[in-house]
């Protein structure tokens, strides 16, 4: 190689940048890359460049016709990501060095790493040769071998392939559904677009099947038997069960804990009554055997990042998306993990030495994984199988600790999650745990009761956890001599408790991660499975940003610590399994598109035939998407019930609500024709068939379980029927809650009213979205006064004699009364659910007391009351949140009075915010 002539290495991240310079030596760190007489090394920050939208590819589509899909573009054009224009242009002005002979892809060693360096080589327009490392170890040695070894760029152009049609595939899928079914669902009452996604909407799926087996279900009453027992020694307990009973194959395991028909479950009180008679004339001779069992608990496995985002989320509450943020500054700020968006929980296999040192690290300095440290350090490693492989090794390795140790002390989120990797990152190399298990039968008669038991007997990896260690067993010996003998015991008491089934429990994050990992599991097809296998549905990096993302399309919402589809969600999933395109709403896509990008890999399937077969199948999700009518996708479906309000019709399903069939399209009432109608929300829960069928023939229904907005206030309603608005809440008896006419009315007392307004009484209607006043408002209108002689008439007309008087006093204003006008409040603004009592105050004083817990467009919380305009119209005056809590604003310091001097200006910058939120709220 010629001495002036060097290659230019591209790494993924700036870490892995200073890793491979600090391994080879000799470099100089100039700005934003690594010099050496040999090569520069400079970074990318994850994906630099992005595909063009569609309106950037053509201005027509900026507005979002039918007839403008599906879009297929003949080329896949990339730009700059926000941001990053200078880094890709400092990277540019590297590559195109006269001495710079060629490029080292040393991005991450996976397809979506080939995808980074490829759009910046493409952006850099150099042709220059390519070598690629393909780095999973990241030690000193490996990083020098990969050097010595690196192989021409050409060897992985069939991974450039698939990557490039992973990313362009996405596109049209995305772009063209959400485009598509954005324009035949969305109406004027509904916001923002119906997003659809090769991975959202099959995670969506996920969320609203469960949502919709939670709401189907119906409390079953039974009883449970527990007997209490004693011997010689001590007294126990025992649960009364089936030994005869067969769980049920047709129930998926995962489900098995929700479903009805379990062993130790009485579903009648004749079967009751039976085992309490038997037991009454057997007590006497009840007998007891028991065994005991030793059960080793295996170390766990290290942390890849779902698995680590599983166990905040379970054990800390924390939501993925937070876990991931800790994760990320423990990596980047901290240097104190490694990388975290990982799906590996191996090691590579030279990195027996490196653990070591990190062990002797936290050994060597007083805190409470010390002991544990020595312990592993004097025995070796333990488990070393179970985490050190190569061939398990992806682009990246297992999150473990760096062996560093804080600068600063660490609190909050980063505190709790390196806590849980570096207690996770010594459990396994420690012993398994060890258990005793006992369980216990007890025979009364034919009737058999359980008791199952579980000591820890040695610590071994649970050490590091702090969990008890007692030696001694919980549930003494039956039989010390003869431990599994038939024992003759006592029967004292025989105590029956009634219960009630419960739904299937609405996904936590913890769960909805696992799905979307194991997603295979439910695949019939076999080779898609096998796909799915190792890596189901989105990556560990972007599962967190798909929840939340699902979350900010108001397609999902947290209900505390679980995740609820929204009405909109089980819309989205029901219409497109109706249309049909359910392709789109299931892990098989994935799994189908990932089994032929692994054949591209393998040079076994050309990209042009993938982009012919992915630009096919968005031509067809286009056209059913366009061509469906809203009436035949339900046509199948039976009725739910007759008509309340004709009498004559039939309920049917339709894709808004359940409405008569002798319903008219238009939107003016035809003789024949009738309105009724169930929506399919109210008070954030979704009406699901199974909710209207019963209505409609039990005519009172329930409890059933409703919430505010927020899901943080939850409360059980009865339902009945209304002939106007479709279901209304009830007493258990019937006795509606709410209007059955349309409207709840309350009654202002006019003596309360402003004086802006005038002397009447006030009435206020309560509607499913919206509080509303009517009234009507005194409009002062001021004449022009005339107070001299000498004013003059106007010219063309002629002074009045009653006008010739120069002592004239100043007209007074007239005041006459404006034709009625309407207040209307939504009764969810922004984001917050506003009371009854809330809006009696504004119209009773004219304002709200000042609320905390309202939400910008961005989330972020603000404090504000709402103020009456003279218009009916509301306007938000913005409220300090510290002096909303009570806090002593005049202790700010001086500087900050300091700030604005001119205050004229502040003065114009506050009204003009005012004026502005009028203007935003009065129009919502």
């Amino acid at each position: 190689m010629d001495k002036a002539s060097k290659w230019l290495v591209i790494t993924e991240k700036p870490s892995v940048a200073g890793d491979l310079a600090k391994a080879l030596g000799g470099f100089e760190k100039k700005g934003d890359y690594y010099e050496s007489p040999k090569y520069d090394i400079t970074w990318a920050v994850g994906h630099l460049l992005e595909l063009l939208e569609p309106e950037e590819l053509d201005p027509k589509y900026k507005r979002w016709l039918l007839q403008d899909l599906p879009i297929l573009p003949s080329e896949f054009q990339y730009k700059p990501k926000k941001g990053q224009t200078e880094r890709l242009n400092q990277i540019k002005s590297l590559a195109k060095k006269s001495e710079v002979v060629g490029f080292i892809n040393a991005c991450d060693a996976g397809r979506e790493g080939e995808l980074i360096f490829r759009e910046i080589f493409d952006f850099c327009g150099q042709k220059k040769p390519i070598k690629r490392l393909w780095l999973q170890s990241m030690t000193p040695q490996s990083i020098r071998k990969e050097f010595n070894t690196a192989r021409p760029g050409s060897e992985y152009d069939n991974l450039g392939d698939a990557a490039r049609c992973r990313a362009e595939s996405d596109w049209l899928i995305g772009m063209n559904a959400t485009r598509a079914v954005t324009k035949r669902l969305k109406t004027r009452n509904t916001k923002g677009v119906w997003s659809v996604g090769r991975v959202q909407t099959p995670t969506l799926a996920l969320i609203a099947k469960r949502e919709l087996e939670h709401l189907k279900h119906r409390p079953v009453p039974y009883f449970t038997l527990e007997g209490r027992f004693s011997t010689a020694t001590h007294e126990y307990s025992g649960v009364w069960y089936d030994p005869h009973f067969k769980k049920p194959t047709a129930v998926d395991e995962d489900d098995l804990q929700y479903y009805s028909e379990k062993e130790d479950r009485i579903f009648s009180q004749e079967r009751l009554d039976e085992i309490l008679n038997d037991f009454s004339l057997h007590k006497k001779s009840a007998t007891a055997s028991e065994t005991r069992k030793e059960s080793k608990e295996i170390a766990p496995q290290l942390f890849d990042l779902t698995l680590l985002q599983r166990e905040a989320n379970r054990k800390l509450g924390m939501s993925a998306s937070r876990t991931l943020q800790a994760a990320q500054r423990l990596y980047e700020k901290h240097k104190l993990l490694t990388y975290p968006r990982t799906d590996s929980r191996y090691l590579p296999e030279d990195y027996v030495n490196s653990v070591n040192e990190i062990l002797k690290e936290f050994s060597a300095i007083p805190t409470e994984f010390t002991s544990a440290c020595k312990k592993i350090l004097k025995s070796g490693l333990l488990n070393k199988e179970r985490i050190f492989n190569n061939s398990l090794v992806s682009d990246h390795f297992a999150i473990i600790p760096t062996g560093h140790f804080p600068s600063e002390k660490l609190d909050g989120d980063d505190a709790r999650i390196y806590n849980l990797v570096l207690k996770r990152f010594i459990a396994a190399f420690m012993p398994h745990a060890v258990w005793a298990k006992v369980e216990r039968i007890t025979k009364v008669g034919a009737q058999q009761f359980r008791t199952r038991v579980q000591d820890l007997q040695e610590p071994g990896w649970r050490e590091v956890y702090g969990l008890d260690t007692e030696e001694e067993s919980k549930l003494p010996k039956l039989n010390e001599k003869n431990p599994e003998a038939v024992t003759p015991v006592q029967s004292e008491s025989m105590t029956p408790q009634t219960n009630a089934t419960k739904p299937p429990a609405r996904l936590t994050e913890a769960k909805l991660l696992s799905l979307m990992e194991h997603c295979g599991k439910s695949v019939i097809d076999e080779e898609i499975a096998e796909v799915l296998k190792d890596k189901g549905i989105g990556t560990p990096a972007t599962r967190a940003e798909i929840i939340e993302n699902l979350i900010a399309k108001e397609y999902v919402s947290r209900y505390g610590k679980s995740l609820r589809a929204t009405s909109k969600g089980i819309r989205l999933v029901d219409v497109l399994s109706r249309i049909p395109v359910d392709t789109l709403s299931k892990v098989e896509l994935t799994g189908e598109i990932e089994f032929d990008l692994r054949k591209m890999e393998k040079g076994q399937k050309k990209r042009s035939d993938f982009m012919q077969e992915m630009f096919d199948f968005t031509t067809e999700i286009v056209h059913k998407a366009r061509s469906f009518e809203y009436d035949a996708i339900y046509k199948n479906d039976p009725p739910l019930g007759g008509c309340p309000q004709c009498q004559k019709g039939k309920v049917f399903e339709g894709f808004w609500g359940y409405k008569c069939n002798l319903a008219g399209n238009s939107k003016e009432k035809k003789e024949g024709e009738c309105t009724y109608i169930i929506w399919k929300e109210k008070n954030q829960r979704y009406i699901d068939r199974s909710i209207v069928e019963e209505v409609l023939s039990k005519k009172i229904v329930g409890p059933f379980e409703f919430s505010n907005s927020a899901g943080t206030s939850h409360y059980e309603e009865y339902l009945t029927l209304s002939p106007i608005k479709g279901i209304i809440f009830c007493e258990a008896d019937g006795t509606p809650k709410e209007s059955a006419t349309g409207h709840d009315i309350v009654v202002l007392h006019e003596e309360k009213m402003p004086e802006t307004f005038l002397k009447m009484p006030g009435l206020v209607k309560v509607t499913e979205n919206a509080y509303l006043c009517e009234f009507g408002v005194k409009i002062e209108t001021p004449e022009i006064p005339e107070t001299t002689a000498e004013a003059k008439p106007k010219k063309g007309k002629k002074k009045k004699a009653s006008e010739d008087n120069s002592e004239e006093k100043p007209k007074k204003k007239k005041t006459k009364p404006k034709k009625n006008l309407i207040s209307r409040m939504p009764r969810i603004l922004c984001g917050r659910e506003m009371s009854l009592e809330d809006y009696k105050s504004f119209i009773l004083t004219g304002s709200t007391p000042p609320i905390a817990d309202f939400k910008s467009k961005k989330g972020r919380p603000f404090a504000a009351a709402l103020h009456l305009k003279e218009n009916g119209n509301f306007e938000f005056k913005f409220v300090s949140r510290k002096a909303l809590l009570g806090e002593d604003e005049t202790k700010a310091p001086k500087k900050a009075e300091k700030k604005s001097t001119n205050k004229a200006k502040v003065v114009r910058k506050t009204k003009k915010q005012e004026t502005l939120s009028g203007e935003d709220s009065s129009s919502v």
